[in-house]
């Protein structure tokens, strides 16, 4: 059984509207590889989830790839209980990054990257659920689903992505509210960041993802193509490089147990 932090009670619940002001200043934990800060906090009826990074390849990573949040009510690493947001988005890097003088590309971000960004955050509109019964399926980020799970992300003004959702008792413990005997109950909560493919290449990754274009359709809805989706069988992925970071896939757990403040 992974040690458990101990949970945090929330006196007052939590606005899910990507605003960070509500949660503690500095996010209480930090995972340096990951690059995200994050925390959890409950009352009696919800567990509410957050995520934050300032870190632009990160924030890349979790606009274009998608992330999935995953709960594991046993305070293990077997999560039943899966967010999806945002979904896997299929327009290409290319606007995110500066070009140079010759046409080619350059490991440097353009300058209306946070524009960019900011739109990309903006067109974050759908989730997905798996794991929650009939609640399972996917929903626009305005409504919340039927067993009451809501989620949210933004750019905020310091240029940070936040991430917010709350998830009610009722949809992952089958009770509409959790008591004092509930205190320390083992639950973990795990954020999962997909990599882009990396490029099919021995060299430094230098070279911008949109670079590794290989054409042809994907598993991607609608059959679009993701420049970065696609690597030719047998070739060495990048690793290293300026943005090396992109092409890593990252977990993040958190275990800890049920707080009870009343």
């Amino acid at each position: 059984m992974p040690a458990r932090m101990p949970g945090t009670w929330q006196a007052q619940p939590i606005k899910i509207d990507g605003d960070c002001t509500d949660w503690p200043s500095p996010y209480p934990n930090y995972d340096a590889k990951a690059m995200v800060a994050y925390a959890t906090s409950n009352d009696a009826e919800n567990l509410y989830v957050t995520i934050q990074t300032g870190d632009p390849l990160t924030q890349i990573k979790i606009l274009k790839q998608g992330m999935a949040v995953m709960i594991d009510t046993g305070g293990r690493k077997d999560a039943s209980f899966v967010i999806n947001y945002p979904l896997q988005n299929p327009d290409d890097l290319s606007e995110l990054f500066a070009q140079n003088k010759d046409g080619g590309t350059s490991s440097h971000l353009s300058r209306q990257f946070d524009q960019k960004l900011q739109k990309s955050a903006e067109g974050c509109n759908q989730y997905s659920l798996d794991g929650f019964g009939p609640c399972n399926g996917g929903y626009m980020v305005s409504q919340s689903a039927p067993c009451g799970v809501r989620v949210t992300l933004r750019i905020d003004e310091y240029k940070q992505l936040v991430w917010e959702a709350v998830v009610p008792f009722k949809a992952i413990l089958n009770k509409s509210n959790i008591s004092a005997a509930d205190a320390g109950k083992a639950i973990s909560v795990c954020y999962a960041i997909k990599a882009f493919k990396a490029p099919s290449t021995k060299a430094d990754n230098a070279a911008t993802p949109m670079n590794n274009n290989m054409g042809g359709q994907t598993g991607m809805p609608g059959g679009r193509m993701n420049s970065m989706q696609m690597n030719s069988p047998g070739t060495v992925r990048a690793s290293g490089g300026p943005n090396g970071h992109l092409y890593e896939s990252t977990k993040t757990w958190k275990h800890f147990g049920l707080a009870w403040g009343k």
